[in-house]
């Protein structure tokens, strides 16, 4: 618009009529003047338009290279700094130090509080990194709560965990964000050149891989990226390929199912379903081998919804065989509950395998009733009216609070087999289980004792007032073509009363 601005004043200056008389000497000198004035007047506006245009590019250079939200560099320019960093390591010598930091329960701030609190501790986070850290060091943020750091100049691979243990120091310590107080913390990866990689492209994926085995470790932490982590980094990512195979396929997945008995009226109260993996090369899988690694992936969902499918289509068939009315359960993830659609999903695997909801039990968490207190109430609410029995598993080791139990339609607490495991000789387990059992009570809700592996557990817990529970010394996990003899066959002949039965000597703890 300057430029057409000033073409027009050059234009109409250029087209004033010009008289060659004598007497008309004054006009052009006018003229001559005027032109002259405006000759300046173009170049001073085509300047001005330069500079502007320079600015704007400059401006958006700044834009490409930095991050709006918190003003650090962004995975642009810090790519640029690595490869700078690498060049100078090899030609004077030292480490150069690639730190991954993920912030741990960011998304969870971000969900209770919204993006514009979670954009607030972006910023307060990315003030106290830069504070932490030397000028000479580098910190970027990739998105989202993802931030990286490059150190430079080091001699001693100590020196990182030194400056990693200095960063989640500082990113522990509590924020205020308008009238809210806030703690988050960080998990973060390490890798170094030469010896883990000697590009940005081997760092970073070191770092990467490094910072998820923190958050494995329990988060709040950091680890090395090593020979070791590589190994089974390789075979974590082979086996998530084939898990997700065995999922898409549905051939390798098996579900067992363990009986929970009323041991006072020798009856059995329900089936729980328990996920294997039949695996090709490696055999008959249990949870702890692959559950975490669906959980961290995008395979929980859909192997939750095999093991929902599975176990309402395993009561239905039941149920048409004549077995005596109960509830199957199945365990449901938190990562679950972050689903809006979780309540609809249950509701399809019921009306697949037309089963009367009153023949499903759901079992939650501690963890999902306070840290997807809001998302989980509704759901539960909603499981609840449907007439779906919701049971919190593992209780006791967890921090729930007895207001979500008063409040929510919570109908058992399944006491965690921790407190079960030689509870007749150990007085913190059997006070925590007296306090669960109590609670129960007072709150008119059932109470199972899970992992029951000797009749001297039995006996304590009967004691106790607990007289509902599943475990070894009742059933293994059974195939799904056993439920119903085992369930006919259990009477008080079989409830194990007598104190002296003990378990099968090849039994081992766990489900």
């Amino acid at each position: 618009m300057v430029e057409r601005s000033a073409e027009y004043l050059f234009t109409s200056c250029a087209t004033l009529p010009i008289k060659t008389d004598d007497q008309s000497r004054q006009p052009p000198m006018l003229i001559a003047a005027i032109v002259g004035t405006a000759t300046l007047t173009i170049i001073v506006m085509v300047i001005v338009a330069v500079v502007k245009r320079r600015t704007a590019e400059s401006r958006l250079g700044a834009h490409a290279q930095y991050d709006p939200l918190t003003g650090l560099i962004n995975r642009t320019l810090f790519q640029d700094r690595v490869a700078s960093a690498l060049s100078r390591a090899r030609r004077d010598g030292g480490l150069v130090t690639v730190m991954f930091l993920d912030l741990d329960g960011f998304k969870d701030v971000n969900d209770r509080f919204g993006h514009a609190v979670g954009d607030e501790l972006l910023r307060q986070i990315a003030g106290r990194l830069v504070t932490v850290l030397r000028e000479t060091d580098t910190v970027a943020r990739l998105g989202g709560d993802e931030f990286t750091i490059i150190l430079e100049g080091g001699k001693r691979v100590e020196d990182a965990g030194r400056v990693a243990t200095k960063v989640l120091r500082a990113v522990s310590a509590p924020y205020t964000v308008g009238n809210r107080e806030l703690v988050v913390t960080a998990s973060i990866g390490i890798s170094m050149y030469p010896v883990d990689g000697d590009s940005y492209e081997e760092l970073m994926k070191g770092a990467d891989t490094a910072m998820y085995q923190a958050k494995s470790a329990g988060k709040n932490t950091y680890q090395y990226y090593t020979k070791s982590l590589r190994d089974r980094t390789s075979d974590r990512l082979e086996l998530l390929d084939d898990l997700r195979e065995a999922i898409d396929s549905g051939d390798q997945l098996r579900l067992l199912y363990q009986p929970k008995v009323d041991v006072s009226r020798g009856a059995v109260t329900g089936i729980e379903a328990l996920v294997r993996w039949q695996h090709p090369k490696r055999g008959l899988l249990r949870p702890g081998a692959f559950v975490p690694l669906a959980e961290e992936s995008d395979l929980i969902g859909p192997m939750s919804q095999w093991v929902l499918d599975e176990a309402c289509r395993d009561m239905k068939r039941w149920i048409a065989q004549g077995i005596r009315p109960m509830r199957v359960s199945v365990n449901i993830s938190d990562r679950m509950f972050r689903d809006t659609s979780l309540v609809e999903s249950i509701a399809v695997s019921l009306a697949a395998a037309d089963l009367d909801p009153r023949h499903l039990e759901v079992e939650v968490t501690e963890r999902t009733i306070t840290q997807e207190s809001e998302r989980a109430g509704r759901a539960i609410e909603r499981l609840s009216d449907m007439g779906i029995k919701v049971s919190i598993d593992d209780f006791g080791t967890g921090s729930s609070s007895l207001r979500h139990l008063q409040s929510l339609p919570i109908r058992a607490l399944k006491i965690d087999t921790s407190f079960v495991q030689n509870i007749h000789e150990r007085k913190e387990s059997e006070a925590i289980a007296a306090a669960i059992i109590a609670i129960s009570r007072c709150l008119d809700i059932d109470v199972i004792g899970e992992g029951v592996e000797s009749a001297e557990e039995l006996a304590r817990l009967s004691e106790l007032g607990c007289v509902e529970v599943q475990g070894y010394l009742i059933a293994h996990p059974l195939p799904p073509d056993d439920v119903i003899e085992f369930v006919d066959n259990y009477d008080r002949t079989l409830s194990f009363q007598p104190p002296s039965l003990a378990p099968p000597s090849d039994q081992v703890s766990g489900t």
